[in-house]
C-alpha cells in the first residue's frame, strides 16, 4: 500500500473540519487539484550552486550530509564539536551541527537535537525529521542540496526537554554565525523555541504565518514537525505558512499529470 504523503494528511484534516462544520476555505475540487497527486520535485534554479562531494544516501532514511569546501563553515563545526560552554556538552553523544547545503537560499531552524539526532549527529531524523523531509519535498525543494537545517542548541537536552535559557545563550552565537555564513533568502522557524531565542517572542500559535525580519532576512514562524505529529489538524496551517515561503521563490505545488 502506498504510504500517505503530507498532502493526504492535510486533505484528511480538512475533511474532518468540514464534517464538524469548520470553515476550511477550500472545496473538494480545490483539494483534489492541490493535493491528490504526488509531488514532483522542481528543478533547482540555474543560479543555485551545484552540490559537491555529496555522499551516498545513508541508512535508516537519514539524508546525506552536504560536504562544502567552505573553510569557515568547517572551522565553526570543529569549534562547536569542542564546545563545553554549558552542561549539555558533557552529556551528548554527538554534536549536531547542521544538515544540507550552506549555500542554500532556504534555511530551517529548530529547537535542539533529540535522541535520534544525538545518536547520528544529523538534525531532524526520526519521525519528526521524516515529516520535515516530506514538507520540504512538498515545497518542491530538495532537502540535501536546496536547504540548510540547524537548531538553537547543538547538543541534546536530557529527556528531550526544551533548552534552558543558559544553554540557549551559550549556543546561539554559533547559530548566528551559521546564519551569517549561509545568508539565506528566507528562514523558517520550526516551533516556539527558535521564536523565543531569536526574537524574544512567545506565542507560536498567534505568530505563525506572520513574517518577521532577522537582519534583513524574511523569517516565517510555523509549527515544529513534532507538534504536527501530535496535532494533525495543525498541518493545514503549517502548509499555508510553507506556501507563503514558496511564493517568495516563485514556486508552486507541482502540477498533476
Amino acid at each position: 500500500m502506498r504510504k500517505p504523503d503530507i498532502f493526504d494528511e492535510i486533505i484528511q484534516c480538512l475533511k474532518s473540519d468540514a464534517q464538524t462544520g469548520a470553515d476550511t476555505s477550500m472545496n473538494e475540487e480545490t483539494l483534489r487539484d492541490l493535493f491528490a497527486r504526488p509531488v514532483r520535485k522542481a528543478p533547482a534554479p540555474a543560479a543555485q550552486p551545484q552540490p559537491r562531494n555529496l555522499p551516498a544516501q545513508g541508512e535508516q532514511g537519514i539524508p546525506p550530509a552536504y560536504a562544502p569546501d567552505i573553510p569557515e563553515w568547517e572551522s565553526l563545526r570543529t569549534e562547536c564539536a569542542a564546545c563545553m560552554k554549558c552542561g549539555l556538552g558533557r552529556t551528548r553523544t554527538n554534536m549536531v551541527f547542521a544538515d544540507g547545503n550552506p549555500h542554500a537560499e532556504l534555511m530551517f531552524i529548530g529547537e535542539g537535537p533529540g535522541a535520534d539526532e544525538d545518536a547520528t549527529g544529523v538534525p531532524f531524523v526520526g519521525r519528526a525529521g521524516e515529516l520535515l523531509s516530506r514538507m520540504i519535498a512538498a515545497m518542491t525543494f530538495d532537502r540535501a542540496t536546496e536547504t540548510c537545517i540547524a537548531n538553537i542548541v547543538k547538543c541534546r537536552p536530557p529527556g528531550n526537554r526544551n533548552p534552558s535559557d543558559e544553554e540557549a545563550a551559550a549556543c546561539i552565537p554559533y547559530l548566528k554565525r551559521q546564519i551569517a555564513m549561509v545568508n539565506p533568502k528566507v528562514i523558517v522557524l520550526l516551533g516556539a523555541v527558535p521564536l523565543l531565542y531569536l526574537f524574544n517572542l512567545k506565542g507560536i500559535m498567534k505568530l505563525r504565518g506572520r513574517w518577521l525580519d532577522y537582519d534583513g532576512i524574511p523569517v516565517m514562524p510555523t509549527y515544529h514537525p513534532a507538534f504536527l505529529l501530535r496535532n494533525p489538524p495543525a498541518k493545514k496551517d503549517a502548509w499555508a505558512d510553507l506556501q507563503a515561503v514558496m511564493a517568495v521563490f516563485g514556486r508552486k505545488p507541482a502540477p498533476r499529470r
